[in-house]
């Protein structure tokens, strides 16, 4: 009994080394963020677009002033470019949207 035991679980071993030596190469997918609470904003990295609203070359974010200049978009957030007085578009802000500052 002990040996059929014993033997049964070489076997088994044995097929399951060969089957995993026979699969082919597996997929790996990039995790996902974990959440990290409530409170406690997730931020993601966003790409910035080339924009026609320029800015007075002072390097930093700003929300956009369309009473100003009709390219800034008031919800869309821009980062100045201090040596072109270009910018470029990171897209809608909630804080833009809502109170027309980085933060409310």
């Amino acid at each position: 009994m002990k040996v059929t035991v014993f033997t049964s679980i070489i076997a088994f071993a044995f097929f399951g080394i060969a089957t995993a030596s026979k699969a082919g190469p597996v997929a790996v997918r990039e995790a996902l963020p974990e959440p990290v609470g409530e409170d406690v904003p997730t931020f993601f990295k966003r790409a910035c677009t080339p924009s026609k609203c320029l800015c007075n070359k002072v390097q930093g974010e700003f929300c956009g002033n369309q009473a100003i200049n009709s390219n800034c978009l008031d919800s869309h957030v821009y980062e100045c470019n201090s040596s072109t007085g270009k910018t470029c578009d990171f897209g809608v802000r909630s804080s833009c949207t809502k109170c027309g500052r980085l933060s409310c």
